[in-house]
């Protein structure tokens, strides 16, 4: 009967650590597989870019910017026409984790605003050689990594 107790106590254990270890993990992954390929290196968690160049935010978790458009906050997958030029790979980022982020706008404009002119200050995700953003689709090493995890399998 010892013996049973026994075993069950360390199997409650191991499952209890396994747990413990996943979320950690997923904590310290953060969200990298959901950051675009344009967003700098760096941070395993981001909510929002702030775009300095184009006065516009980014919202990783909805893959859509938010920008002023005639006083009214619009959502959209791409920048305004006016801004198709813009390339967001050189264009400085800054990474902002609170929510609704464009109600510090005015804030945010006078803080990062003159890093506007700040291009290729920051290694995009698709330069990166750090094997944690591989994961990201469309990624140059994605292939790569997917090779590794099936050779492993």
């Amino acid at each position: 009967m010892k013996k049973i107790i026994y075993t069950a106590v360390m199997l409650c254990m191991v499952l209890a650590v396994g747990t413990v270890n996943a979320q950690e993990q997923k904590r310290s992954s953060g969200n990298i597989s959901e950051q675009p390929l344009w967003g700098p290196v760096g941070y395993n968690t981001v909510a929002y870019y702030f775009i300095p160049e184009v006065k516009s935010y980014y919202s990783v978790a909805e893959k859509k910017f938010i920008y002023l458009d005639q006083g009214k906050w619009m959502q959209a997958e791409a920048l305004p026409e006016v801004y198709k030029n813009v390339d967001l790979y050189s264009a400085y980022k800054v990474v902002i984790n609170r929510p609704e982020p464009y109600l510090n706008y005015k804030a945010h404009v006078l803080r990062y605003g003159h890093y506007s002119d700040q291009k290729n200050k920051q290694v995009a995700i698709a330069n990166s050689t750090n094997s944690k953003y591989f994961v990201i689709n469309g990624h140059p090493k994605a292939s790569e990594e997917q090779a590794s995890v099936n050779k492993d399998n």
